[in-house]
């Protein structure tokens, strides 16, 4: 081994970032760690897609037009045990009432007065206002909304579902129709306590 010249940091720094390999592994990285972000912050929550799913295996298939079926759960599916859609059974987490917004819908009176903590309320229904496809679904727990999120009318039409009172666990039941091509939920009146297992 020569020691008779030193290695400073800076030598060591210089070979690394002069080497091609380091600006790729680089790139690689930091590619990865942006993507995993942009993912996260795009995707819907577990709630959502869980809501989504029920509503593809329970819909009432009221019309199939042949050859224009766009949702692939339809084709073959099995009769479903039950039509009712427990919505408490989708969003496992802690909430009092869920509020629904439909489309061309604006978040007013009791659900604007509610803490929406960072959310801006004016920019929401700007979005909601400018475009037909955004639906909403707010939760509320203790005058709190804990979690919301915009559900596109592609997924369901959920305008039957707006209310002011919003709806308890033991309230949120519903129900779906679909020909093929929507999904219309509705709520499942006069529905006895033990459809949802609580």
């Amino acid at each position: 081994m020569n020691f008779s010249k030193p290695v400073y940091a800076i030598d060591i720094l210089r070979r690394l970032f002069s080497n091609g390999r380091f600006w790729l592994l680089f790139l690689v990285t930091a590619t990865f760690i942006a993507g995993w972000f942009m993912y996260e912050a795009m995707m819907a929550p577990r709630w959502m897609r869980d809501f989504g799913l029920d509503i593809a295996n329970k819909a009432r298939i009221i019309s199939v037009k042949p050859g224009k079926t766009v949702f692939s759960s339809l084709r073959g599916r099995a009769e479903p045990k039950s039509y009712y859609i427990c919505f408490a059974d989708s969003a496992r987490f802690e909430w009092n009432r869920v509020y629904f917004v439909g489309s061309g819908g604006q978040v007013t009176g009791l659900l604007s007065e509610m803490d929406w903590q960072s959310e801006n309320l004016v920019e929401l229904n700007r979005r909601m206002r400018l475009d037909d496809r955004y639906q909403l679904i707010a939760f509320e727990n203790n005058g709190r909304i804990i979690e919301h999120g915009f559900y596109f009318t592609m997924w369901a039409n959920i305008s039957s579902l707006a209310a002011d009172a919003g709806f308890s666990k033991a309230d949120a039941v519903f129900l779906a129709d679909s020909d093929g091509e929507t999904y219309e939920l509705r709520l499942a009146n006069s529905v006895a306590g033990s459809v949802c297992g609580e």
